[in-house]
């Protein structure tokens, strides 16, 4: 296989990823939700999607592109704090309050070139864990 036809494979690939591996640390949130990863940990709620420039899946693209989400965060009886992840480049991480978050996936991807689903259509799938 040349190179030029790997290439063409991974990133076609790439462009069509249904998801994320459900793993047991994994958690989706959706506009309007919060998700508490243990009792006195702090709560995290997705806010928005600000910008998706992901391959859509009826594309073959040389970069997969990212997505930017703002999640926000809440200790106790405390305001929303917003942060912002991105998937796809830096920073994909952070860590708040002893919680580590990941952004692991952002569902759905777009369809075709320039679509974007309904901002209320978007899941963030995020790890949520203990950091010291």
């Amino acid at each position: 296989m040349t190179a030029a036809t790997a290439l063409l494979v991974a990133c076609s690939s790439s462009g069509t990823a249904a998801g994320p591996a459900d793993t047991p640390r994994s958690q989706s949130v959706r506009i309007g939700q919060v998700i508490q990863p243990t009792s006195g940990a702090p709560s995290f709620s997705l806010l928005s999607v600000d910008q998706d420039s992901r391959c859509p899946r009826s594309v073959v693209c040389v970069r997969m592109g990212d997505v930017d989400v703002t999640l926000g965060y809440r200790v106790g009886g405390g305001a929303t704090v917003p942060f912002t992840l991105r998937w796809g480049a830096p920073p994909s991480d952070t860590v708040i309050a002893g919680t580590r978050v990941s952004l692991d996936s952002v569902t759905p991807w777009p369809e075709t070139p320039g679509s974007r689903p309904p901002t209320e259509g978007y899941t963030a799938w995020l790890t949520l864990k203990a950091h010291p």
